[in-house]
């Protein structure tokens, strides 16, 4: 009995030494696949590309105008000196710069002017097409449209105008409703730059326009929002365009840059970012005071170096007679 027992001691001692054999090598195996495992993430992370590997600095120049309104007086003095008469003062600038903007008060139509005999007071501007072409030549890249002018000639004469810009070469955006094509983008330099319109005096979609903002901040590299607001020969903001302003830049823009006052407005930084209320007129008839014949053009330099974005500003004066358009001092 005692040797039965004896045996079955022994083949439990020979089965526990095996597993114990066992137990090591699975141990040692479980060791070296742990240290694979943290050598493999080790390098992973180390040498996993950024998002983004460009190490390059692009730089981008943009200058951004007022009111341009070519009818009425405007186009009487055109007509008689010449548009490269008119703008020759200007030109150098507009051209110093990768992409020129401005907020087109009026359609580009074939329809007769109403307002050239200065005595009708009904306040449709149209443009001759021909000088379309003409703002492409002296350096115009983009126009805006969201403006209470943009729809003196209803649908037919928006959509007139948006063919002539485009078959001049040029980019358009904004909506005098802000319905349709309230934003454009366009890439130059290796930066992408949005653009947005806002028009408040026909108190539509004005939350279109935010979610536009919205949906473009995640696209471009810089977004400018430019809102058609204000009153006439107001400097000051009313209380909704600052509530307006701030919420385009909680939304996502980089910079607001108004215009419709007719006079240079207020300036405001807001988190950093740079609210121009109104830029006031470009080109525009409007010789009755020193105000109004004072505008102001805006140039950012922006600096792009893999995802870091940088924009710094330049006020440039902008005096306008009926000699033509030129920079004040």
């Amino acid at each position: 009995m005692n040797g039965e027992i004896n045996k079955i001691i022994n083949r439990v001692k020979v089965v526990i030494k095996g597993n114990w054999i066992i137990l090591i090598i699975i141990s040692i195996l479980v060791f070296f696949l742990f240290i694979l495992f943290k050598f493999y993430q080790y390098n992973h992370i180390e040498f996993s590309k950024p998002s983004n590997t460009n190490t390059e600095v692009s730089n981008l120049q943009i200058l951004i105008v007022g009111d341009m309104m070519l009818d009425r007086n405007v186009r009487n003095i055109i007509d008689k000196k010449s548009f490269d008469k008119f703008f020759i003062n200007i030109k150098k600038l507009v051209q110093s710069v990768d992409i020129a903007v401005a907020n087109l008060e009026g359609t580009f139509t074939v329809n007769p002017s109403v307002t050239t005999d200065l005595i009708n007071k009904d306040l449709k501007f149209t443009f001759n097409p021909n000088l379309a072409p003409a703002l492409e030549d002296l350096g115009f890249d983009v126009l805006g449209l969201a403006n209470n002018h943009s729809y003196n000639f209803g649908k037919e004469g928006l959509e007139s105008t948006r063919r002539y810009i485009g078959s001049a070469g040029m980019l358009y955006y904004g909506d005098p409703f802000n319905k349709d094509e309230i934003s454009t983008i366009i890439i130059k330099n290796g930066v992408k730059v949005g653009f947005v319109g806002f028009h408040e005096f026909n108190y539509t979609d004005f939350d279109k326009v935010f979610f536009e903002v919205a949906k473009l901040r995640k696209e471009v590299d810089v977004l400018i929002v430019s809102p058609h607001w204000g009153v006439e020969y107001q400097k000051e903001p009313t209380t909704r365009m600052v509530e307006w302003a701030h919420q385009f830049i909680d939304y996502g823009a980089d910079a607001v840059i108004g215009a419709h006052p007719h006079i240079v407005g207020s300036i405001e930084t807001y988190k950093g970012k740079k609210i121009y209320y109104s830029l006031g007129n470009f080109v525009f008839d409007q010789y009755f005071s020193e105000a109004t014949m004072n505008g102001l053009a805006v140039k950012i330099s922006i600096e792009k170096f893999g995802d870091d974005i940088g924009l710094k500003y330049r006020d440039i004066p902008i005096k306008i007679d009926r000699e033509g358009v030129r920079e004040g001092k």
